[in-house]
Order: structure tokens, then C-alpha cells, then sequence
């Protein structure tokens, strides 16, 4: 329903529920103030007979009685009056037959109480009828007969009754006739301030309206014109310089917006937006290439623990409620319960693609923000590490491995000897370490070339290798030289074993080798130190296996030595 319509039916209704209720409220008191004038009337009016017909009855003079009850009787409000003298005979009555007769014949609603009392008491008494449409009055009509004394009376009463109703209705009927003039007016006034209201008002609302309608619908032209200078006026220049600001704002946030659509997909890495409960939001086409899914078969549905490995989630969850001191669910609540503390949470994990292939990625989870400060989501950014770790692990393997032997080099050598000493104190064991030079390795450098050399050294690291353990170490700590780790020894039989393994290395070097044709031989001379009996420290032993190592090429080369230290002097220089 419009306004125009609307307004003045209410005002209508509200006149008309005003008039009704005061209706009610007036016919009430005014139902309340008939009774009681009534009351007094009749209290005047039987006083007054009283006073008019005593002296008729002690007269005995009918016809004047008659003629009184004959005036009072072309009342409107008269109902019935009865007349009875001394002798309880009805002298005067609206009912013919009531004449002549006892009272107590009458068919009138006379009360036998109340004309003994008012007889007894000489006063007069008055009663409603149950459906207070009746007022019965009673009063005394006392005759003095003077011959038996001043004092001595016989009573008769009168019996009044007078319509009551007859006044309500006539007060009614006024009060009607007034409610129905006030109903009219208001209705009237209604009427005209709906006219009034549709010229000033209504028709400058529809304006409003209708112009933010067309706002509503897409139209930005849209635009309230109004004149004068009034409230209406006032809201319509307000809207339209609201209308205006949004507008702006509304293009500025699509560019935005268009902006960061084009950023997020056309960048290249994966970037994943959740709720809080982390259902997908966004999924862009790097994450779409990187992981292999259609975004429209995740967003609104799944969430990213889907492509997590949940063993690694698992690991994680219980470092990171370590880490917070809470008990954390396994799930995408592992991934984002650091960023709901404000803190930014940036690890590597493992995505698991559609079809299984296990990626490296780096994951950085941030907290979405709205204007109030409160969490509304998560967004997670990440990239392929798997260039960078094999990047990673090819470094490693330059900084612990020689390039052209693919051996242990010193730095590593180093760690391994310094882990083989921190078991052996820890376990009470032996190991033993040697140093190992090539005979005769200048000489084929010098006639067949380095890159003879390198193939050399690299067939000498093949014969190492396969001398030894597994769990032994193989290094090359530069040029000819090249050591050895042997943890784990018995200590019992350790020189033994010791000396078996260093005679088949000499035994195995010294074969003849062809290399890129040429017929080389070669040998090797070998130091040994044994831990803890010649050093506790890495410096120690490497040292007196150093020495050993210079002892054996000093007797004849091809040989092996054990640390002596009755031996033990100052290094010749090489040659």
C-alpha cells in the first residue's frame, strides 16, 4: 500500500477509534450522571407530592388527588404511580383496575418492605430495577386524625416509578449524533490532508523513490530534482550527492578490484584464499597449473588440507601445539592457527597435485582483516621449491664433496672425523684413519697430461671405495692425497685388520691401469693412526697419520706405516 494511501486511511482509523473510544468513555459517565440526577429528581418529586397530597387525603378530596395524578401522569418519564390512603385503598392508579382496590392487588412492582418502612419510618426510599431501566420511589402519606390527638396518624404512601431508560436513550441518541459529526470531520480532515499530503509530500517521495530505483537498477544518472527549501528538498540534494560519492567509490573499487584480479592471476605463484572455516575462496591460475585442479571444482567446497600431506600436517601440528601451548585439530587449522594469533606463518610443506605427483612448495598464511579488525579469512601464497632445493643440495655437494672424485672432500672428512671421535669416547671403541699418497702420480701428470691425471685419480677413488666398508669414509683431501675412516674397530685385532685392509689397497693400486691407452703404473704409500692410542683430537691424529704416512714413503714407497712415536721427528719436506 502507497503512502498517499496508506497515511490517510490510518488518520482515518485513528479518528475513528478516537471517536469510539471517546464514545465509551462519555456514555459511561454519562449513563453514571442520568442515575444520579435521576436520584435527585426523584427525591424533589416525591417530596413535593408529599407535600401536595397529605392535605388532599386528610380532606379526603378524590377528585383534586385525580386530577394531580392525572397531571403527573402525561409526564413522559412517568411510568406508574400509585396513590394509597390510611386505609390501604388505591385512590389513584395509571391502571384503572388497580382503583378501589388494596395495594396489594396491583400487578405494579410494589415492594412490600420498602412501603412498610416508609410507612413505619415516615421517609422516603428509592430502588433501581435490576436492569436499571426503573426508578421506584416510595415516601409516606400520612393522615392526622385530630380527634383522638395531635399525635395519632394513619398512613397511606405513594408508589412512584419513573422511566429511566427513556433518559439514557435520549443522552445516547445525543452522544451518537456527536460522534458521528466528530466522525465525519476527522474523516473529512483525512480526506484533506491527503490531498494535501499527495501534492507536498507524497508526490516528492515517489520522486525519491523512483530515482532510487533506478539508482538500485544500475542507472548512476539517476538524480532527485525537487524544489523549495524544505526537508524533502534537503534529503533529495543529500541523496544525490551520496549517490555521486558512491558512484565514484563504486568505480574506484571495480578498478581495484579488476586490478587485484589480474595481479592474483597472473602472477606466478599459487595464491589460495578460505574463509574461517576454511572453505576456498580464491584459487588462482598458477595454483590451478601447480596443483592441477579446476578451481570451480574447490571453490565454495573443499578446503586446501585437501592437497596437503597429511602425515607432514600431523608432524607439524604437534611442534606447533608445542610451540602455542594448545591443542591444536589436525587439519586446515594447522595451517592457519599461527596467523589467527596475527602472526604470519611461513614454512615448507608438501602439495600433493590431482594426479598424485608429490611438490615442494614454500607457504606463507596470512590473516584476512575486515574494517573492524575481525578475522574474515586466510590468504596462503606459495611457490615450487623444487629448483631451489636441488639448487640446495648441488651446493651441499660442492661445499662437502670433491668435484672430480665425487669423495668426501677435507671439510667433510673433517665432520666425520670429529663424529667418529665423539662415538668412540661415548662407546669406549676404536677407529683408525689413513692417510694415503699416490706414488709416482707426478710422473704421469707430467707425461700423459692433467686430464690423464683426473681420469687417474678418479679410477683411484673407484679402487678406494671398493677396499673398504660402506660404513667407512673415502675422502680426498687434495692432489694425490686421499683418507680413509675405519670406525668400529676391534680393538683386539685391530692391527691385523688394519694391515690386511692397507695391503690390499697397496696391492690393488699398484696393478697396471690403461688409461686412454697408456699403460700406467702406480703405488702407494700409507700412514695409519689409530684413536685413542696416537691422538684424542682430530688435529693429533691427522698429524701422526701424516708423519706415518711420510715414514712409509722414506723406506721405499709401496708401503704402509704405523704411527711410531719412538719415531716420531720432524717431516722431511717433499720433493
Amino acid at each position: 500500500m502507497s503512502l498517499k494511501i496508506f497515511i490517510p486511511l490510518l488518520l482515518v482509523i485513528f479518528s475513528l477509534l478516537t471517536t469510539l473510544i471517546g464514545y465509551l468513555a462519555i456514555h459511561k459517565d454519562l449513563t453514571q450522571s442520568i442515575e444520579e440526577s435521576s436520584l435527585l429528581y426523584m427525591n424533589v418529586e416525591l417530596s413535593k407530592l408529599q407535600s401536595l397530597l397529605t392535605p388532599m387525603l386528610t380532606q379526603k378530596n378524590v377528585r383534586a388527588i385525580k386530577s394531580l395524578h392525572a397531571f403527573k401522569a402525561s409526564e413522559l418519564d412517568n411510568k406508574a404511580m400509585l396513590i394509597v390512603n390510611e386505609d390501604g385503598i388505591v385512590v389513584a392508579s395509571n391502571n384503572r383496575q388497580d382503583l378501589l382496590n388494596p395495594w396489594q392487588e396491583s400487578k405494579q412492582d410494589i415492594q412490600p418492605e420498602f412501603v412498610k418502612n416508609s410507612t413505619r419510618l415516615q421517609r422516603s426510599y428509592t430502588q433501581f430495577s435490576a436492569d436499571k431501566k426503573r426508578l421506584n420511589g416510595y415516601i409516606d402519606l400520612c393522615v392526622r386524625d385530630l380527634s383522638k390527638g395531635l399525635r395519632n396518624s394513619s398512613c397511606g404512601f405513594l408508589y412512584y416509578q419513573i422511566n429511566v431508560d427513556l433518559k439514557q436513550q435520549q443522552a445516547s441518541s445525543w452522544l451518537i449524533k456527536q460522534s458521528l459529526y466528530i466522525a465525519v470531520g476527522s474523516s473529512l480532515a483525512a480526506i484533506l490532508l491527503m490531498f494535501v499530503m499527495n501534492t507536498l509530500i507524497t508526490k516528492r517521495v515517489l520522486k525519491i523513490q523512483q530515482a532510487l530505483d533506478r539508482w538500485s537498477k544500475g542507472d548512476r544518472n539517476a538524480q532527485i530534482s525537487l524544489k523549495g527549501n524544505n526537508e524533502l528538498s534537503h534529503i533529495g540534494t543529500m541523496i544525490n550527492s551520496l549517490v555521486k560519492q558512491f558512484s565514484a567509490d563504486e568505480e574506484a573499487l571495480i578498478f581495484s578490484q579488476q586490478v587485484n584480479n589480474a595481479i592474483i592471476h597472473s602472477a606466478n605463484y599459487s595464491i589460495i584464499a578460505t574463509d574461517t572455516n576454511g572453505i576456498i575462496t580464491t584459487f588462482n591460475s598458477s595454483a590451478e597449473k601447480l596443483l592441477g585442479y579446476d578451481k570451480h571444482d574447490l571453490i565454495n567446497k573443499q578446503s586446501p588440507a585437501l592437497f596437503h600431506d597429511i602425515n607432514e600436517v600431523k608432524s607439524h601440528n604437534k611442534k606447533l601445539s608445542a610451540e602455542l601451548g594448545i591443542e591444536i585439530p589436525v587439519g586446515f587449522e594447522t595451517l592457519v592457527s599461527k596467523s589467527r594469533t596475527g602472526i604470519p606463518d611461513e614454512n615448507n610443506w608438501t602439495y600433493i597435485a590431482k594426479n598424485g605427483k608429490r611438490i615442494p612448495i614454500r607457504l606463507s598464511v596470512s590473516a584476512l582483516y575486515d574494517s573492524y579488525g575481525d578475522i574474515y579469512g586466510f590468504l596462503g601464497i606459495a611457490y615450487d621449491i623444487s629448483d631451489q632445493l636441488e639448487v640446495e643440495v648441488k651446493l651441499e655437494h660442492l661445499a662437502y664433496f670433491d668435484q672430480l672424485t665425487q669423495l668426501p672432500n677435507r671439510v667433510l672428512y673433517n665432520d666425520r672425523l670429529n663424529q667418529a671421535i665423539v662415538f668412540s669416547e661415548r662407546y669406549k671403541t676404536h677407529f683408525t684413519i689413513f692417510f694415503i699418497d699416490l706414488d709416482k702420480f707426478k710422473y704421469v701428470n707430467d707425461n700423459y697430461g692433467h686430464e690423464v691425471g683426473d681420469k687417474l685419480l678418479i679410477k683411484v677413488a673407484k679402487i678406494l671405495t671398493q677396499c673398504v666398508r660402506k660404513s667407512d669414509t673415502v675422502a680426498r683431501l687434495g692432489g694425490d692425497e686421499f683418507t680413509v675412516i675405519l670406525p668400529n674397530m676391534n680393538h683386539n685385532c685391530d692391527r691385523d685388520s688394519v694391515s690386511l685392509i692397507a695391503k690390499k689397497i697397496i696391492t690393488e693400486l699398484s696393478q697396471d691401469m690403461i688409461i686412454d691407452h697408456h699403460h700406467i703404473q702406480i703405488g702407494a704409500s700409507i700412514g695409519i693412526a689409530i684413536y685413542p692410542e696416537h691422538g684424542a683430537d682430530t688435529s693429533s691424529l691427522n698429524r701422526h697419520a701424516d708423519i706415518a704416512m711420510y715414514q712409509a714413503k722414506e723406506h721405499g714407497r709401496g708401503r704402509y706405516f704405523f704411527y711410531d712415536t719412538k719415531k716420531d721427528s720432524i717431516l722431511p719436506t717433499p720433493n
